[in-house]
């Protein structure tokens, strides 16, 4: 298979890596992370909180395909025992999978064939949804729309053929698709432990019996404190911000067959501002994800401390809601954009270690690296120009006084002479930006600057991460007369599947994947073209990538500020860490001791 995308040494990085084994001895020494607040959802379905997923991605494991630290797609020999595909005249394919003996839950029952196909009903089940959960696990399959409305009890492209086989169909519909084994990448949930009196159908194909129950216990139980997994790590506790994860001894290991060697790992609530001060000073041993020029400055500098650093796979922002307020209208998302001078991001934040972006891309993807002159010309850049700002808002509904008939005139453009619609409604953002964030501080007192100068009414609050993200993924649950917030800062990662139709297409309204609310015919076509090419059709992508953005830059239901250099900061008694953008600390952990305890 044909990578997805290239790093230097990363061939380097995989053979080194590969040469690392499970430890000959038993499990040793704590690791003490520090992170901003998590959420507490550690179940896949609730929010999409990076510092959650990173417990996640600790706890659960046994994909049948996964990713190598470089981003390509590898069959997972670990679990896999066989794989056999096949197309029928339909043009449907199917991936049969055998699953190996032996391997096990943290509990130390078998994870069998049952354990994957439950997965798949389970998360595509309308019970799910009704609990609260999101999910879109097994949408590429044959019925897979009827099953996820109820319609049907049955999710014909999937088959539990025994204990150790089972197989999903692909719908010829759904084919060509670029990262097509991530189709086939599914995961197993514990059977026995979430649904011990759920049965299958004859057919292997439906789940029977009070699946409803069953949803609830997880969404209410289960998500919160799970207690029987597959990852390297189980589950201890998650208390006054503190998760604590022990050693799972039944582990069979990743795709490479690697254990984890440390015992311990305790991922805590830490204060950004003195997050690497933490590391240096010995409280904590790993900060990941760093970005602030002056603190990665300070950690160089550091005795005690370290580095790694990587090519940021994503990208920091401003993110609008496009379906609310004034934000609705492009010509003020525009607009908006050109009243903020980008640059001071990178002055004052990232202190030289990044670059100003105008579209959603990150400066690690190989689609950026293989497009960034294009990118350059085509892309509008939004340079802080109040002029253009004030044409936009001109062609927009709010080009009037208050009394709604006198238009507005920028050249009296002061604080407390803003622009209203004919109807007398001001143009007011408001943002919401997170506690303790020197971003949301520089946003709140540095747009205002620019958007006095363009009748913009503007305030924003501080709130904690996870109220954050509940106004931002769930703001269209609320009643109209109930929501606030038109803007948040926030930033992204992008996976090895850049797929934005999850995240931009207009299939998603009404759910938190397009959180932006975007309703779009070009990014919903473009979207779907760039999926549904062949794997092979890499150059092809790269140029609907190209497309994409330049449409994406031109309706902006984000405002892009950069993409930087991120840097991992760990003690000196930490050894091993090696990430990528691709491979982050959650996944290296596997190959990292810790010393002097």
């Amino acid at each position: 298979m044909k990578k997805f995308i290239s790093l230097i040494a990363i061939a380097l990085l995989a053979a080194s890596m590969a040469a690392c084994g499970p430890t000959a001895s038993g499990p040793s020494g704590t690791l003490i992370v520090g992170t901003p607040k998590m959420n507490g959802d550690f179940v896949a379905g609730f929010g999409n909180s990076a510092y959650d997923n990173a417990i996640r991605t600790m706890i659960w494991d046994y994909p049948t395909y996964t990713t190598t630290p470089g981003g390509e797609f590898v069959l997972n020999e670990t679990v896999v025992e066989k794989l056999v595909t096949s197309v029928d005249d339909a043009g449907n394919k199917t991936y049969t999978f055998t699953i190996k003996k032996g391997v096990k839950w943290s509990d130390g029952s078998a994870v069998t064939a049952k354990d994957f196909v439950f997965d798949i009903l389970f998360s595509a089940h309308p019970a799910w949804t009704a609990a609260g959960a999101s999910s879109s696990t097994g949408d590429s399959l044959i019925g897979y729309a009827a099953y996820k409305k109820g319609d049907v009890a049955t999710f014909t492209g999937v088959k539990l053929i025994d204990d150790n086989n089972f197989a999903v169909t692909i719908s010829a519909e759904e084919l060509p698709y670029f990262y097509e084994v991530s189709y086939a990448s599914f995961g197993p949930s514990p059977m026995a432990a979430w649904a011990p009196d759920l049965t299958f159908n004859a057919d292997g194909n439906g789940l029977v019996g009070d699946v409803a129950a069953v949803a609830q216990k997880v969404a209410t139980t289960e998500r919160f404190k799970p207690t029987v997994v597959s990852g390297p790590f189980t589950f201890e506790s998650f208390e006054n911000d503190v998760v604590t994860l022990k050693n799972n001894p039944n582990y069979a290991g990743d795709y490479r067959g690697v254990k984890a060697k440390l015992e311990t790992v305790i991922v805590k609530y830490v204060d950004q501002n003195t997050d690497v001060d933490l590391v240096i000073s010995g409280d904590i041993d790993l900060v990941s994800g760093v970005v602030q020029g002056n603190k990665i400055e300070k950690a160089k500098a550091a005795t005690t401390a370290d580095v790694t650093s990587y090519l940021r796979n994503g990208y920091g922002l401003i993110a609008y809601h496009t379906d609310f307020g004034p934000t609705k209208f492009v010509e003020v998302r525009q607009a908006l954009a050109f009243l903020i001078d980008r640059n001071i991001f990178l002055t004052e934040i990232l202190g030289g270690y990044g670059a100003m972006t105008n579209g959603e891309y990150g400066l690690a993807q190989w689609m950026y690296q293989t497009q960034k002159e294009k990118v350059a010309e085509k892309l509008i850049n939004y340079t802080y120009n109040v002029q253009k700002a004030n044409e936009l808002l001109d062609a927009s509904p709010y080009k009037f006084e208050a009394d709604g008939v006198t238009p507005f005139d920028p050249a009296k453009a002061v604080e407390g002479y803003w622009r209203h619609t004919a109807d007398g409604e001001v143009l007011q953002i408001n943002h919401l930006g997170t506690t303790q964030n020197p971003i949301t501080v520089l946003i709140g007192t540095k747009w205002p600057e620019g958007m006095n100068k363009a009748g913009v009414k503007f305030t924003w609050e501080e709130q904690d991460f996870n109220a954050l993200l509940t106004n931002y993924y769930y703001a269209y649950e609320l009643d109209i007369s109930e929501r606030k917030f038109h803007t948040f800062n926030l930033a992204t990662n992008f996976s090895a599947v850049y797929d934005p139709y999850y995240s931009m297409h207009s299939d998603w309204l009404g759910t938190w994947q397009n959180a932006n609310q975007l309703n779009d015919p070009a990014i919903d076509y473009l979207t779907v073209k760039m999926r549904s090419l062949d794997p092979t059709e890499k150059e092809k992508y790269a140029e609907l990538w190209l497309d994409y953005q330049i449409r994406w830059n031109e309706i902006l239901p984000n405002i892009p500020i950069y993409s930087n250099e991120y840097f991992d900061v760990f003690s000196n008694r930490v050894k091993g860490l090696v990430t990528t953008p691709l491979y982050s600390w959650p996944r290296a952990i596997l190959d990292v001791t810790v010393e002097g305890e």
